[in-house]
């Protein structure tokens, strides 16, 4: 990885640090990862990009032994400290996620790319890597946000983007390279060998986060569980695929 790309992941990772970020709506993402996390766990799971360990502790809670990958290595030292006591044997590991996969020395029975694929440069190189991370009956997870949802479909036509899959002031603020259509998922996930097996549509968003902000509670968690009222235009998208055509445990 170049240069370069070590100092924009440094600037993204200093916003989402930031107040801003840290008093951002939540919930979406709380509820997303809930949804998407099956309920009966699994053997092992390799969590990419662990951040401070939000998803990290359902996993520790669902599955027998969890590892978690991220190139900050005091969120590593402190996701592992933190999850000791939660169930799973949990190992941490401090690397870029590029590199990680290049020789991980085992695979897994799920792996987990969420809010990921829309940072990086090369979305199909990571996935081929993860395909190879997982066990021959595995899966991955990966989940984006959604570029037909109905908060963008209000932006375009408001004149704020020209197209669903422009990158707004947001997108660039937070390092999203690119904003994910369905079919344009699919087709990456497919590129890279998977099987799709399943297509979660979560969430309805019909204003900005930011907007969000001055809703209670009570409405933001019925906009959470709103992704059926949309399933073609919801918040986000979670798929299911899996490392060899019929394989799903």
């Amino acid at each position: 990885m170049s240069q370069n790309e070590k100092d924009r992941l440094e600037q993204i990772a200093g916003f989402y640090h930031s107040t801003e970020a840290i008093e951002a709506v939540d919930h979406f993402h709380l509820y997303l990862r809930d949804m998407a996390i099956p309920r009966e766990g699994g053997r092992s799971a390799l969590e990419l990009g662990c951040g401070s360990g939000r998803w990290t502790r359902v996993l520790c809670e669902r599955y027998q032994e969890v590892d978690a990958v991220d190139a900050a290595a005091e969120l590593v030292e402190q996701v592992v400290n933190e999850m000791k006591n939660k169930g799973a044997t949990i190992r941490g590991h401090v690397n870029l996620i590029e590199d990680f996969l290049e020789s991980p020395g085992r695979t897994w029975h799920h792996v987990y790319l969420t809010m990921l694929l829309e940072h990086v440069e090369d979305p199909i190189d990571i996935l081929v890597k993860a395909k190879r991370a997982c066990d021959p009956d595995g899966s991955i997870f990966v989940a984006v946000p959604n570029a037909s949802s109905i908060h963008r479909i209000v932006a375009m036509r408001a004149g704020l983007i020209g197209k669903i899959d422009e990158l707004s002031k947001s997108d660039l603020k937070v390092g999203h390279r690119r904003v994910y259509t369905l079919d344009l998922l699919k087709h990456h996930l497919t590129a890279a060998g998977f099987f799709i097996s399943e297509v979660t549509p979560v969430g309805l968003k019909p204003i900005t986060h930011q907007q969000m902000q001055i809703l209670p509670d009570s409405v933001l968690w019925a906009l959470c569980q709103s992704g059926d009222l949309a399933p073609n235009n919801p918040a986000y998208f979670v798929v299911r695929a899996t490392a060899g055509m019929h394989a799903l445990t």
